[in-house]
């Protein structure tokens, strides 16, 4: 069973954590389980118009930025990177080469957003505190370690649940109930930047198919909600077969979700999605964009027909703004 299928626990609110002229860094997502520490980390670099070739030529000549000094990262690195590595309990660095990366260039010739760069890590298990580094010196960006605090191993143990056992709290949909597309949010809040007002939870399951909440984000006025969509069997090969190669035009792969206002569900585009599966077993996971209600609960409407879950309501609590 992947470690996706096990709840884990939420291991820091979210925010950024490096406040730099150079770039700063922020946890979009940061999970805690026996088996290890999830993190979803967003750098952004200050508004840069030469492309990205220009600046990787510029950063590998030296040219404009004196290098940091180097203290932790090992001799023979020649990355021009930003790196991130854990400090084990005898002080060394344990620099991260694997996990996920994607990066963009930022804005060239309008808007005022610079690159970025968003890495997903899992560490070994971790429990109280985590000592974090980052190291980017050919653009003058120090070694700089971070102490995130993190649950005792006893709240994390307590915490990892399967997905397919955790209890869930859903009811059925106002009858009758309208529905309505709604716009895709042009807005891309810096969400490393929000905090996180909860973690995961299942919000639907039946039989081999679950919908989990991995975080819901607060923004300024935006939420973000991450969805995973899990199926195995059966509904993992309907799933896959709706997903692939083209999925459904603006819904993304997975479980559907809407927003209840009074007894109208307004359904936004998945804003960001991902999937992968086949005949066996689906998973996909979605971003959405919503505005923030005004009252203190957020009411979702999931639906996910293709893999035969029926349609619930799920209330989450939301943190005052």
């Amino acid at each position: 069973m992947s470690h996706v299928e096990t709840l884990g626990v939420l291991a820091h609110h979210g925010g950024l954590i490096v406040d730099r002229p150079e770039m700063t860094v922020g946890v979009v997502r940061a999970i805690s389980r026996p088996t290890g520490l999830e993190l979803d980390l967003l750098a952004r670099r200050p508004l840069d118009r030469r492309s990205g070739p220009e600046r990787q030529a510029d950063i590998r000549a030296g040219r404009f930025t004196p290098p940091a000094p180097r203290r932790l990262l090992p001799d023979h690195d020649e990355g021009m990177d930003l790196r991130i590595a854990w400090l084990d309990p005898s002080g060394r660095a344990q620099w991260q080469f694997g996990g996920s990366r994607s990066s963009w260039s930022g804005d060239h010739y309008e808007g005022v957003e610079g690159p970025s760069i968003r890495a997903g890590l899992i560490l070994p298990p971790l429990f109280d505190r985590a000592p974090v580094v980052f190291a980017w010196p050919e653009i003058g960006f120090p070694e700089t370690v971070v102490e995130l605090p993190l649950p005792d191993r006893a709240t994390v143990e307590r915490g990892a649940v399967p997905i397919w056992v955790a209890p869930f709290d859903v009811r059925q949909p106002p009858s009758p109930l309208r529905s309505r597309t709604g716009e895709f949010c042009h807005q891309t809040p810096h969400i490393e930047a929000g905090r996180i007002i909860a973690g995961p939870r299942v919000l639907n399951r039946d039989g081999r198919v679950a919908v989990v909440l991995n975080r819901l984000t607060t923004v300024g006025g935006i939420l973000s909600l991450e969805i995973l969509s899990v199926a195995h069997g059966e509904p993992a090969r309907a799933a896959s077969a709706d997903a692939f190669p083209g999925g459904r035009p603006g819904r993304g792969p997975g479980a559907a979700v809407a927003i209840l206002h009074d007894r109208e569900a307004v359904w936004p585009p998945a804003h960001e999605s991902a999937a992968g599966g086949g005949d066996t077993e689906f998973r996909s996971t979605a971003e959405f964009l919503v505005d923030r209600p005004d009252s203190d609960t957020l009411t979702l409407v999931i639906a996910w027909p293709v893999a035969d879950l029926p349609e619930v309501c799920v209330d989450i609590p939301l943190d005052p703004a």
